[in-house]
């Protein structure tokens, strides 16, 4: 029975041995196992961090380009209204009474010839206003020595006074669009805000 013992023995330590081996081998593949799902749970989490941000990047790209093009609309709608409206101006004062218009061309002269002697460009059409507006500052004794000048305008409205010295444009086209550019200031800044 000896022979029956060794071999009982043998077989016990060996069944022991084995599992020992077994449970070795069932933890490290657990840890193997557990280590891999890490693995991938963290490539899963890095490649959901890339595309979140992808798609994050092309979403803000687009709209910015959407705020872009809005506000190009936007201002471009702006200026079709300010001309519109200039436009309007500048035909409504071509289309005033030769009185009312010779008035206003003669405060407008006054205020640029300021006493200076000179002559004014104007319009063919224009002539006789300010041929008369002339005579007018002439017989009223105002002093200014102003005469109309051999070359003309290509468009209606207004006048170009030259001196010896300088020039000054004071045609309706030059005033409004001077009066259509200076709110271009205040019109980038609601822009801006909004």
């Amino acid at each position: 029975m000896s022979l029956d013992k060794i071999k009982d023995a043998v077989l016990k330590a060996s069944r022991t041995e084995a599992e020992h081996i077994n449970a070795a081998a069932t933890k490290q593949a657990k840890e193997k196992l557990e280590i891999q799902k890490e693995n991938l749970r963290r490539e899963f989490e890095y490649q959901f961090q890339a595309r979140s941000r992808l798609i994050e990047e092309e979403y803000a790209r687009k709209l910015a380009h959407f705020q872009g093009n809005a506000g190009k609309e936007y201002l471009e709608a702006k200026n079709a209204s300010l001309r519109a409206i200039f436009d309007r101006a500048r035909q409504t004062v071509l289309a005033w009474s030769a009185d009312e218009y010779g008035r206003v061309m003669k405060v407008l002269l006054e205020r640029v010839a300021r006493g200076r002697k000179g002559r004014i460009r104007i319009h063919p059409d224009d002539r006789e206003v300010f041929s008369k507006l002339l005579t007018g500052i002439t017989e009223g004794g105002e002093g200014t020595a102003v005469k109309i000048d051999d070359g003309s305008l290509s468009e209606r409205g207004g006048f170009i006074f030259i001196s010896d010295d300088f020039e000054v444009d004071a045609t309706i086209g030059t005033i409004l669009q001077d009066i259509e550019r200076s709110p271009l200031p205040e019109i980038a800044e609601d822009l801006a805000r909004t």
